[in-house]
């Protein structure tokens, strides 16, 4: 009796521990969303700028196969040292080193790579973070805690591109840089703060071999890791195309980030509510098929209004942020439910899907772009989602 009254008082003490955690993990992704969000929806429009093309492809190509190498090896690191303390020093990196140096060099080649370096090392941050947020969360309230952490987040990645762009427009882009560097300084400082005991260290390390072996003996995993590929196959390719597209048929930069601004809207009201939802009433397969049903038809329809009218382009875009932000907390949510501790190998293999993603969008859209216009990449993704889809209806549900 006494034991169980003393394990009931741990057991409330350590979900008190992890609550606090998660609120603390969220306010850094708010702040390193929006520090993010400030360069990221911009940096295709630097890099055209450089190349005189649109065909940006080859520096994000580069970017996230240097990337793929890193996060290959990034549990070592993050066992040794931890999550929060690699955070600390990315920002340290990032800020100091590198937007601090893009902000005073002029646009060109000297400035591109160090932009590639930067976005590179922000993906990273955003691992150590996810792993300091996994440690902080049990399967009861996987959705909520991720619905949390991503609206959270989210708010912050909705302020950025409408101020980003009205920077361009008035200070070039020295003046985002220097921003980057003033937001990663607040970042870390925070981070300091609230995350220097949470500096949980991650035990993830791949084995592929096993990680395939128990997807294919687990099918509800395979089509996840699809549907997750999907996800972010349609973010990098929107994240890139999307802002030169927009600038191609008319739009200014102060009207473009009013558009991605608008875009990114469902982010903050759809994500909570339906972690929530999936967590106690629905489960996640029937938000999942409607939402990539949602992104693949809305993607389609880029390519159809080839004219600069603000209203329809905003609408289009906020009704393809409704699929993708369903996508987002369904996939995780369901992905952490059918995990647990013992299951590194596979959360460390569920992680590649983003820079895999990010590689092939990359390659294909350099590829595709070398003979065709620009909005071919559209159809392309519209085509790739169709996988996704498939594996949304295949899904075997929570409840």
């Amino acid at each position: 009796m006494l034991k169980r009254i003393f394990r009931n008082i741990f057991h409330r003490r350590e979900e008190k521990i992890k609550r606090r955690n998660a609120r603390r993990v969220s306010t850094v992704s708010f702040l390193l969303g929006f520090t993010d969000s400030f360069f990221a929806y911009v940096l295709s429009l630097y890099f055209a700028e450089v190349l005189g093309s649109d065909n940006v492809g080859g520096f994000y190509l580069a970017t996230f196969c240097a990337l793929f190498i890193v996060l290959w090896f990034l549990h070592r690191i993050i066992r040794r040292i931890g999550g929060s303390v690699l955070l600390f020093f990315l920002a340290i990196l990032a800020g100091v080193g590198l937007a601090a140096t893009i902000s005073i060099v002029p646009v060109g080649w000297a400035g591109a790579v160090a932009a590639m370096s930067l976005l590179m090392i922000v993906n990273v941050a955003w691992v150590s973070l996810d792993v300091i947020l996994e440690q902080a969360s049990d399967d009861h309230v996987t959705g909520r805690v991720r619905g949390l952490f991503l609206t959270v987040m989210n708010v912050g990645i909705l302020l950025a591109p409408f101020l980003a762009t009205r920077v361009i427009g008035r200070y070039g882009f020295s003046g985002v840089f220097l921003g980057v560097t003033i937001g990663l300084s607040v970042v870390l400082t925070i981070s300091l703060l609230l995350l220097r005991r949470c500096n949980g260290c991650d035990s993830t390390k791949m084995r592929v071999r096993n990680a395939w072996r128990k997807m294919l003996g687990e099918r509800n995993l395979l089509h996840i890791y699809s549907v997750s590929f999907g996800l972010e196959f349609f973010y990098v390719i929107t994240m890139i195309y999307t802002p030169i597209h927009l600038y191609r048929i008319g739009f200014s930069y102060e009207e473009i980030g009013m558009l991605l601004t608008i875009m990114l809207l469902p982010f903050i009201f759809l994500q909570y509510p339906l972690g929530v939802l999936a967590d106690k009433r629905f489960g996640e397969k029937e938000f999942l098929v409607g939402s990539v049903g949602i992104a693949l038809l809305s993607v389609s329809v880029f390519v159809l209004f080839p004219n600069g009218d603000f209203l329809f382009w905003g609408v289009i875009l906020f009704v393809s942020r409704i699929g993708a932000a369903g996508m987002e907390v369904m996939r995780d949510s369901y992905f952490y439910k059918h995990v647990d501790g013992g299951d590194d190998d596979l959360i460390a293999f569920f992680r590649t899907t983003k820079p895999i993603a990010n590689i092939s969008g990359a390659m294909l859209a350099l590829s595709l772009l070398a003979f065709f216009p620009l909005p071919s990449i559209f159809i392309l993704t519209a085509m790739v989602m169709l996988g996704p889809l498939y594996s949304a209806f295949r899904i075997e549900d929570t409840r």
